[in-house]
């Protein structure tokens, strides 16, 4: 298993079916000089049919020497449902896990419920799996979200960086993106719009402002929507399968994208710090809405 899955180029699938037959979407997966898949496992605590999909493109992806990436929407209303999900999807073949946690956190309980599942889940699967957990790109826009309690138990961050449905121009979206996250100190692997009016063009410059930027991985959404030129542009990408753009000769440097560097793990000792947090989360006076 990859210490860092997230590192190189990467594509997220939700419907398998909508993507393609499985043997060309694996071959095509290659030639882009893709580093791995990330496909939808669970939804809520449901598996169903996003668990066979994830069955049925596991093997093959391996096959091709390809890491997979499970992923699936989490609503914090049944946190022991969504843990038992993600070991299903584990189970099924995944070698990490990415938690897509948005507007259901942004509550009066999403501190709560974001410690709650860092613990359960700390509990069920251990402290060496790599987790990321991805959202909202601006948390300026978005105060009352658990940024800092996702990040307390996850290993990197994957944000939303979808500049055309934000309507914001790709390079004010990043610039943004990173100064605002900068302060949790976590590996980021922002995630590119790969759907809708963004141009081929945009879609390269994404991954040549991730470089440019120290960051080691990035991803994009996703597959089934998107266009046939959008496609074609994430194989133009310059980032390599092991994170190093294509061009740069294997002369990568310490590019770690943070004071940091992205190796950033649950300690062994953390299970106690959550259970402080979450302690003290019931004990404090809320404060949305001020």
């Amino acid at each position: 298993m990859p210490t860092h899955p997230w590192e190189g180029k990467h594509i997220w699938i939700w419907m398998l079916s909508q993507a393609g037959p499985l043997e060309h979407l694996i071959r095509r997966a290659v030639n882009m000089g893709l580093s791995g898949l990330l496909v939808k496992a669970w939804d809520g605590g449901t598996s169903g049919l996003f668990l066979e999909q994830l069955q049925q493109l596991a093997g093959p992806a391996h096959d091709a020497g390809l890491v997979v990436g499970a992923w699936g929407y989490s609503y914090g209303n049944n946190i022991s449902g969504e843990v038992k999900a993600m070991r299903k999807a584990l189970d099924a073949g995944a070698d990490w896990l990415v938690i897509d946690a948005e507007k259901e956190y942004e509550s009066r309980e999403g501190k709560h419920k974001a410690l709650e599942l860092g613990l359960q889940l700390t509990r069920a699967i251990g402290t060496d799996l790599p987790l990321g957990y991805t959202t909202f790109a601006l948390p300026q826009y978005h105060e009352n979200f658990p940024y800092a309690e996702f990040s307390s138990f996850c290993s990197v961050c994957l944000p939303q960086v979808y500049w055309g449905a934000m309507n914001i121009p790709l390079e004010e979206a990043f610039a943004l993106c990173l100064r605002a996250l900068d302060k949790y100190k976590l590996p980021l692997a922002p995630v590119g719009q790969c759907y809708g009016k963004v141009t081929p063009d945009e879609i390269v410059r994404f991954a040549e402002l991730a470089w440019a930027n120290g960051l080691r991985g990035i991803s994009y959404y996703d597959w089934q929507h998107a266009s046939e030129a959008q496609l074609e542009a994430v194989g133009r990408a310059l980032y390599s399968r092991d994170g190093i753009p294509a061009d740069s000769g294997g002369a990568s440097g310490d590019r770690s994208g943070g004071d940091e560097p992205q190796d950033h793990g649950r300690s062994k000792g953390f299970m106690a710090t959550l259970r402080r947090l979450l302690k003290r989360s019931k004990n404090e006076p809320c404060e949305f809405g001020k």
